[in-house]
């Protein structure tokens, strides 16, 4: 979250300058600006950078952010990131490591594994080379789903067999393989058979390095546009006979 206030850099500075435009005037064309600014760096500004920062990055991340707008009494906009979601991770849980840097929050994915019996406590369930992604990078939903419906509980602490038909099949089970734990996938029979990892299992939980200047974005954006935006409100105003 970044709040853009009357004292925010130059936006202070900006309004301080406008001797031609009456005192009364300026709450009101102030707060139209603070918001409209506030919408540029949630709607253009800071998506863009996501677009730079990251790789592919979905819709769903591109529009997790939102602005609160500003009154004439509180004179500050927010940007901020939605902290629920109907379905699916809340954009807050994915989005602060990459600004604030540090590990990565545990999935509900790995949640389910770990209900289920198949992750040990400080595990984490990362992805092998060969897993299936979409077009973000992502392993899909519904394969996360079809993995989850497909082991069956485990008995002994010991390999799991798939126990339903489908994408996956009898062939996919959960369990150790030399020194490496996972979810394996078995396709074939006798010499023709191979197995193939589709998630590794790590005690070393993912670490993300800090990648979105979301503040350093956003008061850049308040730098490069709050003027432009409170001369067109007070324009606007007066249009209106507001002024």
């Amino acid at each position: 979250m970044l709040t853009i206030r009357k004292t925010t850099g130059s936006v202070a500075e900006v309004i301080a300058s406008m001797r031609d435009i009456p005192a009364r005037v300026v709450p009101y064309a102030a707060s139209t600006a603070l918001t409209r600014t506030a919408q540029i760096a949630a709607k253009k500004d800071l998506p863009d950078a996501m677009r730079a920062a990251f790789m592919n990055p979905t819709p769903y991340t591109l529009n997790s952010l939102f602005v609160q707008p500003s009154t004439t009494a509180t004179l500050s906009a927010r940007v901020m990131v939605k902290d629920t979601a109907s379905r699916g991770v809340v954009p807050e849980k994915f989005l602060l490591p990459e600004v604030a840097g540090g590990g990565r929050n545990e999935k509900g994915f790995e949640k389910a594994l770990r209900y289920g019996g198949w992750l040990k406590s400080g595990e984490r369930a990362i992805p092998a080379d060969d897993m299936p992604r979409d077009a973000y990078g992502n392993v899909s939903g519904p394969t996360i789903r079809s993995i989850l419906a497909t082991l069956e509980k485990p008995r002994g602490g010991g390999a799991t067999k798939g126990r339903r038909k489908g994408r996956y099949g009898a062939g996919l089970f959960a369990g150790q393989i030399g020194k490496t734990r996972g979810i394996w996938q078995r396709d074939g029979a006798g010499k023709t058979r191979t197995i193939k990892p589709l998630f590794i299992f790590t005690s070393a939980a993912p670490q993300y390095r800090a990648r979105l200047d979301f503040e350093g974005i956003a008061l850049k954006c308040a730098n490069a546009n709050f003027e432009t935006e409170f001369r067109r409100a007070f324009e606007d105003m007066r249009a209106k006979g507001k002024s």
